[in-house]
């Protein structure tokens, strides 16, 4: 693949993060074959390991030639091919600060007009052109740094060891070995026994299902890494800020027996089976023409809308009733994890109705069905099958899964209907083309920017 970024250029950047100003240390990560004459030049040294690969020494930066010294640093270098990027690679521990390491790195680019301010994600696309890991991997560095959950980094942790890319080429591999027999055909039929379309059916039927399960489990990724949202919606007074509390653990939303209470959205994040989670208290569902009311009731409906889940709350002590029907219309189906009836405890048990099917029956004020709640939420947003996921797929992983599963299903088309052996092949090289995006064998100069400008300054 030709290179896409200028690896004549030496960069640095700061590369640890102090977004509030101040810590016990910042590095300063320089890459290129100007790396070490560069900080040679700033930095002053009696140690006799100086500049000696993997080897860290101390020193003095310096500001200019009066020998004027802004801060004490241990150096760290990390001499081509053996550093994360393949190149020539120093780390200049400073004090934390954001003054004094900006000031740092602005002696240091000013020291030499060959080093350049890195971009976004430029280590880990230099770390990629020169073959030290492949684009999952870098793609799974940035989710490790980006994580909002334990879950979220330790599937993140293991794209960076590489099992993305071992599953991928496990699937791709299945498929280069269904191509080399068909390849052979095209040229070669005269040579051959007759083709057996029914294994051939099996084997790509098989190597569909691994990719379908990918893509099943990679719609669940985004419940690790960003959580989910479950809007409880209701009527007025049926205990929905109550509930909030009650998950949360904690009095987020005022509970009274008035009505309307609730104007505006609250939310609680809470985690449940390590998949964070959003828990959104709405205001009531009733005609009102109070405008404050009304307002906190629109944006009820539009929380319908954006969420991704919703729990629906009635009054088992008023009954589920035509009011009730007419706001469950409006909530998508695959959207409604249960209809909760809340207020078990003041009604007599055999005057509960049974006719709403997948109720859940509620006494929120003495915590009772807490439990069956909670195993309902897991069941119906998928969190048990969570557990079982161990690597983290992204869009553009899924996107190229689903581009190579469209490609597969023609190729059942071609040999159900016995077409040629040469359209047999294009799709199965269409299928492998779209595999090798995901690890970054096949990309455009165009993707490949595209996908480090996500990343942050200094990986």
């Amino acid at each position: 693949m030709d290179s896409i970024v200028t690896t004549e250029d030496t960069i640095a950047a700061i590369a640890s993060a102090i977004s509030i100003g101040k810590g016990g240390v910042a590095i300063i990560k320089v890459s290129g074959k100007d790396s070490i004459n560069s900080c040679k030049r700033i930095v002053k040294t009696k140690s006799k390991y100086a500049w000696e690969s993997h080897r860290i020494f101390h020193g003095f930066i310096q500001e200019n030639k009066q020998n004027k010294f802004i801060d004490e640093v241990l150096i760290l270098v990390m001499k081509s091919p053996n550093s994360f990027t393949g190149e020539d690679v120093v780390e200049l521990h400073c004090h934390g600060g954001i003054i004094l390491v900006n000031k740092v790195l602005k002696i240091l680019l000013s020291s030499n007009p060959r080093v350049r301010l890195a971009n976004p994600g430029e280590f880990s696309q230099r770390a990629f052109l020169n073959g030290k890991i492949d684009l999952t991997q870098a793609e799974s560095i940035n989710q490790l740094i980006n994580a909002s959950n334990i879950r979220s980094a330790e599937l993140a942790f293991s794209g960076v060891q590489g099992e993305i890319k071992k599953k991928i080429d496990d699937i791709k591999n299945d498929l280069i070995n269904e191509l080399c027999e068909i390849e052979a055909r095209v040229d070669f039929e005269e040579d051959f026994t007759d083709f057996d379309y029914n294994k051939s059916l099996k084997n790509i039927k098989k190597v569909k299902e691994k990719i379908e399960l990918l893509i099943e489990n990679g719609k669940r990724n985004s419940y690790i890494h960003n959580g989910i949202s479950i809007a409880l919606i209701g009527k007025t007074n049926v205990g929905k800020s109550s509930l909030l509390n009650l998950l949360a653990k904690k009095e987020k939303a005022i509970v009274t027996n008035i009505p309307g209470t609730t104007r505006d959205v609250i939310e609680v994040n809470l985690t449940i089976n390590e998949i964070p989670m959003k828990i959104i208290d709405t205001a009531g569902i009733r005609e009102t023409h109070e405008q404050i009311e009304s307002i906190g009731i629109q944006k009820s409906f539009r929380k319908i809308k954006e969420s991704d889940f919703i729990i629906y709350i009635y009054s088992l002590e008023e009954g589920f009733n035509e009011e009730d029907e007419k706001i469950i219309k409006a909530i998508p189906k695959e959207k409604l994890i249960t209809i909760l009836g809340n207020k078990k405890d003041l009604i007599d048990s055999k005057n509960i109705s049974n006719e709403l099917k997948n109720t859940i029956l509620m006494s929120i004020k003495n915590s009772v069905g807490e439990r069956l709640l909670i195993d309902t939420i897991i069941k119906k947003c998928g969190l048990k099958q969570v557990e079982n996921i161990n690597i983290f797929l992204n869009e553009r992983h899924l996107t190229n899964l689903s581009a190579c599963l469209s490609n597969l299903n023609d190729t059942d088309q071609i040999i159900k209907n016995r077409l040629p052996f040469d359209l047999l092949s294009i799709e199965l090289r269409d299928g492998i083309q779209n595999l090798s995006k995901i690890t970054g064998q096949e990309l455009t100069e165009e993707l490949l920017d595209n996908i480090f400008s996500k990343f942050c300054i200094g990986k």
